[in-house]
């Protein structure tokens, strides 16, 4: 008997209208094989919404690459022998070194095609990247080369969110200055969609989830965690829960689920609708009569919140919950 923990396509699809809705196509960003859920399954739901996929690094982008036939765009800064192999094959390999240009141009000229990469202008050390002060320069290394550029950012900080937007504008500018066959850009992740500066594209991980990182997208949670119940005491036939430490009400129901921290459900979430204690394997929770099973997490949960509750953010919950899937 164990949890049954999965992901609701149809809310999913859901998830990605409410987004599409702002008026940007969607680019779904699935890294760590889809937030540890399965970049082809979710694919799989979404692929006839969204206008792309966003992953990590060339691994991940060969393993979804026979999944769908969208561009799949890289955040990994790309390595210039695997550029040819890349733009052959529907990639958008993230440029940061004039050698990795010259790849990117190489194959284009041999392949007689237009190829397009993205660069990305980053606010702090933690991804790929070049910085808004070496904009002008890198802007002109691309201007001799017929290729196209989209430009992309990750605003990570409220605090700095000012700053960083305008350095990604200044880099823009820079790039439209030199003349180079400039593609748009995308600089919004789920917390800054719906914003004023979205951008021309919406790149969207946990927000296909339901999260909502301070956005203000409608979104619904995508993922269900159902919990049998493998035992239930009526009211004043047990005085204790869990391991002893939580007294329960003499005037109230336990059930016993089969669902605790090694299905990732986190500990820190006692004392929340009703939980009186959250073992390796085992919930308590207060219930005034017996039923088969208890939904912990469904359509109604706020992930934001939940999240927030066990003290994580709804990144490190969302990719927990799918370690046991």
């Amino acid at each position: 008997m164990r949890p049954c923990i999965g992901l609701v396509g149809s809310i999913l699809r859901a998830n990605v209208r409410a987004y599409a809705a702002l008026g940007s196509p969607v680019a779904a960003v699935v890294k760590n094989d889809g937030y540890g859920w399965g970049a082809a399954r979710i694919a799989r739901e979404i692929d006839d919404l969204v206008e792309g996929y966003v992953v990590a690094d060339d691994v991940e982008f060969w393993a979804l690459r026979m999944r769908t036939r969208r561009p799949i765009r890289l955040l990994e800064a790309a390595d210039p022998a695997k550029i040819a192999a890349l733009c052959a094959h529907g990639g958008v390999p993230n440029v940061t070194t004039p050698e990795a240009l010259a790849a990117a141009a190489a194959f284009a000229a041999a392949a007689n095609r237009r190829v397009t990469i993205r660069i990305g202008i980053i606010d702090s050390a933690g991804w790929s990247g070049i910085r808004a002060a070496d904009a002008a320069e890198f802007a002109a290394l691309c201007a001799v080369h017929d290729l196209r550029v989209e430009l992309w950012t990750h605003i990570t900080s409220a605090a700095r969110a000012g700053a960083a937007g305008n350095a990604f504008d200044s880099a823009v500018a820079a790039f439209r200055s030199a003349h180079v066959d400039f593609a748009g850009t995308d600089s919004a992740s789920t917390a800054w969609a719906g914003s004023a500066r979205h951008g021309e594209r919406l790149r969207i991980g946990a927000g296909l989830f339901g999260a909502r990182l301070g956005g203000s997208v409608a979104t619904t949670c995508a993922i269900r965690v159902v919990a049998p119940v493998v035992e239930w005491f009526a009211p004043g036939t047990v005085g204790w829960a869990g391991y002893g430490d939580v007294a329960v009400p003499a005037n109230r129901g336990i059930a016993v689920l089969r669902c605790g921290y090694g299905d990732g459900f986190p500990k820190e979430l006692v004392g929340d609708d009703d939980i009186l204690s959250v073992g390796m394997q085992y919930i308590t929770r207060l219930a005034e009569y017996s039923t088969p099973e208890h939904a912990l997490i469904d359509e109604r949960t706020d992930l934001d919140r939940l999240a927030g509750r066990a003290g994580l953010v709804p990144h490190e919950l969302i990719v927990g919950l799918s370690q046991q899937t």
